[in-house]
């Protein structure tokens, strides 16, 4: 008698590969800035905790961007107008606060 195998592979397995690579990839300059400026003197340290900060704040701003661009081409708009909106109100809060 012939063996019955499990489920067939899920079709929405790796869909967002590519995001999940720029995610961890992110996570370790995240760390590789961290451990930067902590042990790095002077200017270098302040320029490592500086861009430490910056790839804090981008990165998800980015995923947001990335998932809305997503959603408009899937045809959801209640998501990619949601993501637009929450760009858009973190773009304002950024040109007052210059």
């Amino acid at each position: 008698m012939p063996e019955v195998g499990g489920p067939g592979p899920h079709p929405l397995v790796g869909r967002q590969r590519h995001l999940v690579v720029f995610l961890r990839a992110s996570t370790i300059v995240a760390f590789v800035l961290a451990v930067g400026g902590l042990i790095l003197p002077g200017r270098a340290g302040t320029v490592a905790g500086t861009l430490l900060v910056a790839t804090l704040i981008g990165v998800p701003l980015v995923r947001v961007a990335w998932l809305c661009l997503r959603w408009i081409r899937r045809g959801d708009v209640r998501f990619a107008l949601t993501a637009g909106g929450l760009l858009a109100i973190v773009a304002v809060g950024a040109l007052t606060a210059l």
